[in-house]
């Protein structure tokens, strides 16, 4: 099944918003990194993942820094309080050197857009998100890498290696064509964090969100 059959099926299920471990599958089939799941070693994050319920934190639905063992009883212990969730477990991602937020929507005045900025908690902190039309090609996306306050975090501030900038504007490029080929069907993409690592180590998408756009019986009925 090709990712745009996926997105069918999903909307023709009712879906709106697709929690992260399918978002994350998603995303991984077209070539973005994802963290290691059901890690046998290591510190892990544990994570329930529903429909319902897309700001995981906020229902206590996150817990970090577990041994294997411990996240595979607390990821049980989420499941049993919310019933239809998805339970995911990965490798915590701890190497990175800056935090980063991606993400596509469908402007009113200008159709597909992709902006690119610091993510985690500078998102509310920061207002210095990159954004330009989508599908954006390599050389734009190495120019939102490049551009704005958040091009200082990249170069690493204070002695900080520089993060893997090349990873970062492959990624926005990725994800923004692929938006831009399914934009009858997708509504908004939201990767944060994608977490950093320093240059030639890649990075990896941390969290993930797929809203769905209205189905043909939907957009009817609001017309």
């Amino acid at each position: 099944m090709t990712p745009r059959e996926t997105l069918e099926n999903w909307q023709r299920a009712g879906r709106k918003v697709v929690h992260e471990a399918d978002a994350k599958d998603l995303l991984q089939r077209i070539g973005i990194p994802v963290p290691k799941r059901d890690p046998t070693e290591g510190r892990c994050v544990a994570k329930l993942c529903h429909d319902d319920y897309p700001h995981k934190s906020d229902h206590g639905l996150v817990r970090l820094g577990l041994a294997p063992e411990e996240a595979q009883q607390a990821a049980a212990e989420m499941a049993q309080r919310f019933a239809g969730g998805t339970p995911l477990i990965e490798e915590m991602e701890e190497g990175s050197v800056a935090e980063w937020i991606i993400g596509c929507k469908r402007d009113d005045t200008f159709g597909p857009i992709v902006l690119a900025g610091p993510g985690g908690i500078l998102v509310e902190l920061i207002d210095a998100a990159e954004i330009r039309l989508a599908p954006a090609g390599p050389q734009t996306a190495e120019t939102m890498v490049d551009s704005g306050p958040g091009a200082r975090l990249l170069a690493g501030l204070r002695g900080a290696e520089p993060a893997d900038k090349g990873a970062l504007a492959d990624l926005i490029s990725r994800i923004s064509v692929f938006f831009a080929e399914n934009a009858d069907l997708i509504s908004e993409i939201e990767i944060n964090p994608v977490m950093v690592r320093a240059d030639g180590k890649g990075l990896a998408a941390a969290d993930a969100l797929i809203v769905l756009s209205p189905n043909a019986d939907e957009q009817e009925s609001l017309t």
